[in-house]
């Protein structure tokens, strides 16, 4: 009798124990058909729903897309605008230095002629006072006079430099003015012509 009551609580153990999973997939079933449920009655809402967050997607993307062109256009218009202004003023530097230059040209040519007139007249005095004028008057940075026999410097607005031999080559046979760029600075070389040659070389130079 035992026996066949404990085998009678094993089968019934046995079908609880098989109703369980059962009972879940009813309940699962049952969970599915009320989302589809659902679907179906709020078809409208859902699809404007994911209607919504599409947009919504979209339209970040966009704005993100936007803001980086913008950035873009921004640092591309800053760079072309200091671009701009530095070949202004790479422009504007280079005209008003031609400038100084020329006007340089001109006060050199007309000033050799007062250094010719007073070397004719071996008057040292009034050079030196002509030489130091000039320097103040023009902006030049340093005026010399060199002795074309001799390659010394006879005269000079730096007076450190007078007595002292030129340390670059000159072309002695100049008869006209020239004008050398050096070393990021400028030299105006003039011959101060006599009778029948050069009675100094005259050295106009602009450091910048």
């Amino acid at each position: 009798m035992d026996t066949k009551n404990n085998e009678y609580d094993e089968n019934n153990d046995h079908n609880s124990h098989n109703e369980k999973p059962n009972n879940e997939v009813v309940k699962n079933g049952n969970s599915n058909n009320k989302f589809l449920d659902f679907l179906k009655k709020n078809i409208v809402a859902v699809s404007l729903a994911l209607i919504l967050i599409i947009v919504l997607i979209w339209y970040s993307i966009k704005i993100s897309t936007i803001e980086k062109q913008y950035e873009e256009e921004k640092t591309e218009l800053i760079t072309e605008s200091e671009n701009e202004r530095s070949a202004l003023i790479t422009k504007y530097e280079s005209a008003k230095d031609s400038l100084q230059i020329r006007n340089l040209e001109s006060s050199t040519k007309i000033f050799s002629w007062a250094v010719r007139s007073e070397l004719m007249r071996n008057n040292t005095e009034n050079l030196n006072q002509l030489i130091n004028a000039f320097v103040q008057e023009s902006g030049a940075d340093l005026v010399q006079l060199v002795d074309p026999k001799t390659n010394i410097i006879t005269l000079s607005s730096d007076k450190k430099f007078e007595g002292v031999e030129y340390p670059q080559k000159i072309d002695y046979a100049l008869t006209e003015p020239q004008t050398l760029m050096e070393g990021g600075g400028t030299k105006i070389i003039t011959p101060v012509m006599g009778l029948n040659s050069a009675l100094g070389i005259l050295i106009v130079q602009i450091n910048k």
